[in-house]
């Protein structure tokens, strides 16, 4: 595999580490658990909109779609979570429980990327059509909406928990 980049490489690592850590339980501010989601929004934008130049307005509202519906099925799953919280004066802390379902996402999503990029490479016949853009699309919405979902859920649920500190579940 000597056509593949170095950097293909180094970001397969870097995303199986960040998957392995979220599988375990973490404590944290709320809104760091935004970045996450918004990193993975902007860079796999960025990369279609680079994959696929001429690509028309209903790709992208396919796109704003499936991202919605991501994030309604990553809403449902966070809101499975038992959430344990530490509302001080200025601050409050979550406790995440690990979940490996970031790392099936990332994984996914690589494995998505790699092959929409290598047959885009190779000028395949199917990466040309209509319909292999519009699964593009579908699929990074889909994927970056999980996370988005996720996160926002936790974060709705702080805001929560920091109005209502009585009788919310908390750590030390």
């Amino acid at each position: 595999m000597h056509f593949i980049p170095t950097y293909v490489y180094v970001l397969f690592c870097v995303l199986v580490y960040l998957g392995i850590r979220r599988s375990f339980a973490r404590t944290t501010r709320p809104e760091r658990l935004l970045i996450f989601p918004f990193v993975f929004l902007a860079f796999g934008a960025a990369s279609l909109d680079r994959a696929f130049p001429g690509a028309d307005a209903s790709a992208y509202a396919l796109a704003f779609a499936t991202l919605a519906a991501g994030a309604g099925i990553g809403w449902l799953h966070a809101s499975r979570w038992r959430l344990q919280f530490n509302v001080s004066d200025a601050r409050i802390k979550v406790r995440v429980p690990g979940d490996p379902s970031l790392l099936a996402t990332l994984m996914l999503a690589f494995a998505i990327r790699f092959i929409e990029q290598y047959a885009i490479a190779i000028h395949a016949a199917w990466s040309k059509t209509g319909s292999f853009e519009m699964i593009s699309f579908a699929a990074w919405g889909l994927l970056a909406g999980m996370p988005l979902g996720r996160a926002t859920n936790v974060v709705a649920r702080a805001l929560v928990a920091r109005r209502d500190v009585d009788g919310v579940p908390t750590f030390d």
